[in-house]
């Protein structure tokens, strides 16, 4: 067994979880110093307590010794069984992370602490496939960067949503920043965009050139709404 390997995956595994040393120590039934004691290779954990560290973890024994994933076959059945178990949709392309050792869909990313969300999904489309994704939905269980000449789609994301040109919606658990969306836009955070030709919600601050519907948030600054605005503070209209 690797003593140093298994040291600092343990680390890793309890910063992403967001726990204390004392918290684990209180689930494995040993003393704080003990586990300080794994995470700098001082000692090692007895190897009873290795199959209650993995189910905890929600990882395999051979990712916590090693720091691999399973093989791939193995891989590919646990992504399978896993997916299975979400309310999936046709003609809805889901794009998930694959984190120590285990997929972080959408009920994982919910549990997600806020320093582990900063991972951003870089999602690039090139003009060809783009025209195929004419009334797709793309999910995204996290932050996305899309990168694409003029997406026909609509967008959901759990994070963040950076992009330029989206022909359809979009809703995110945090903030947008795009240039043009020919959708509405629903944003946990702030939405900052050039054009909005839907109708805009945000849950804290809205920046936008333009936008042609009804718009919703905390403080808004735009230069032109031709529909509705409602703000929780302020309303400021841009000039030339």
């Amino acid at each position: 067994m690797s003593e140093i390997k298994i040291a600092t995956m343990i680390k890793e595994l309890r910063g992403g979880k967001g726990i204390s040393q004392e918290t684990l120590a209180d689930v494995c039934g040993v003393s704080m110093q003990a586990v300080s004691k794994w995470e700098n290779g001082q000692s090692c954990p007895d190897i009873a307590f290795l199959p209650l560290l993995a189910k905890y973890f929600g990882v395999s024994t051979d990712y916590l010794l090693t720091g691999r994933n399973h093989v791939a076959e193995n891989m590919d059945n646990d992504l399978v069984s896993n997916l299975s178990k979400q309310e999936l949709e046709d003609d809805v392309l889901y794009i998930i992370q694959y984190r120590n050792g285990k997929i972080l869909d959408k009920t994982q990313w919910d549990k997600e602490c806020m320093e582990n969300r900063d991972t951003t999904i870089q999602i690039q489309f090139a003009d060809e496939f783009t025209h195929l994704l004419s009334g797709l939905h793309v999910e995204i269980w996290g932050n996305a960067d899309i990168e694409a000449p003029d997406a026909n789609m609509n967008v959901s994301a759990g994070g963040n949503v950076n992009c330029k040109n989206v022909q359809g919606n979009i809703s995110a658990g945090a903030s947008v920043n795009c240039d043009i969306i020919e959708g509405s836009v629903s944003a946990g955070n702030s939405v900052n965009c050039n054009t909005i030709e839907g109708c805009t919600s945000a849950g804290n601050n809205v920046s936008c050139d333009m936008i042609e519907g009804d718009v919703a948030g905390n403080y808004i600054s735009c230069h032109t709404i031709e529909g509705d605005a409602k703000a929780g503070m302020h309303i400021e209209y841009k000039n030339n």
